[in-house]
């Protein structure tokens, strides 16, 4: 085997091992290319793929993220067609991402691993990687969850000057982009769990990009609470297949304005925008600290898959 840099003619390989290991969120090597365009050229990444016999038979890179922010934490991944696994191509996949990452001095690494992929939990404990985060993931059947039982929740904010409103409803408002991604990280720093203690802030562009404009944000499924002039609260949905899956992103309330039913009320829109445009179902992510969102996605019916959970080895401090 040979393991050498990634480049677009590896993408079709690299997604066929991918769509085998993670057969919902399938992917396409053109859109694999279209996402590379876009990434964030803050970040450090670099892929390599492992090739036998002109096959590409697995595939690992680098990357840093704002959900880990330092320019010394890197995030890693490492995927191996189900044939060749246990055969020390991920071993040597590894090692190469480390020995890529040694001229940038990391201080920290972290990988993640579902908690029904005990041969992945193996891989990064055997290493020395260790648990700093679970996310509870879950999704809903759309089509199934009744929203009938909610009809009077509205009448708990009514009257108080609040509404709730689309992005094309507020497109008049000449700062609507800028007040919806300073109330995102608002509203980010609130949510409980270990998240928020290492995020970094994306640019405005990156924002607007990802949840407002970009191919995967649906500015008819994103929901804002306002009161006169000031934003309040959101909720929003993304794209992951057209009429067929969404991912449920971040929903959120001032704490004055909390306790009124508006994250919930909004929620509630995303599912009926979803039913209404044929979707299966909404997926969601949420850190297992979080217990109110988890309480209000149970109360909406959602049901708990399996925990994705946040590995990390810690390489030195940044003393050192």
């Amino acid at each position: 085997m040979d393991i050498i840099t990634a480049t677009p003619a590896h993408f079709e390989g690299i997604c066929g091992i991918t769509n085998l290991l993670y057969p919902e969120n399938s992917s396409s090597a053109q859109e694999m290319e279209e996402a590379d365009k876009r990434r964030d050229p803050r970040f450090k990444f670099h892929r390599w793929v492992g090739i036998d016999q002109d096959q590409v038979i697995g595939a690992g890179s680098f990357s840093q993220s704002i959900w880990f922010d330092h320019p010394q934490n890197f995030m890693f991944w490492v995927g191996v067609h189900p044939a060749r696994q246990c055969q020390g191509v991920g071993s040597a996949l590894y090692e190469t991402i480390l020995e890529g990452l040694h001229p940038f001095h990391p201080l920290a690494l972290r990988s993640t691993a579902t908690e029904d992929q005990p041969e992945s939990i193996r891989f990064l404990t055997k290493r020395g990687f260790l648990e700093v985060i679970r996310d509870v993931r879950s999704e809903l059947d759309v089509q199934a969850s009744d929203l009938a039982r909610f009809s009077d929740l509205d009448k708990r904010f009514q009257g108080s000057g609040i509404e709730i409103k689309t992005l094309p409803e507020l497109e008049n408002d000449p700062d609507r982009n800028r007040k919806l991604y300073d109330l995102d990280w608002e509203l980010s720093l609130l949510v409980p769990g270990d998240l928020a203690a290492g995020m970094g802030r994306r640019g405005l562009d990156r924002y607007v990009e990802y949840a407002i404009s970009g191919p995967h944000a649906i500015p008819e499924a994103f929901f804002v609470a306002v009161k006169g002039q000031e934003y309040i609260g959101l909720s929003h949905a993304i794209l992951i297949e057209k009429g067929v899956s969404l991912y449920q992103g971040l929903t959120g309330v001032k704490p004055p304005f909390q306790r009124l039913g508006l994250g919930l009320s909004m929620k509630l829109r995303v599912i009926a925008y979803a039913r209404k445009n044929g979707y299966v179902l909404i997926r969601a992510e949420n850190d297992s600290k979080n217990l109110p969102m988890l309480a209000m996605n149970k109360q909406l019916g959602y049901v708990r898959k399996h925990d994705l959970i946040t590995f990390q080895k810690q390489y030195q401090t940044e003393e050192n």
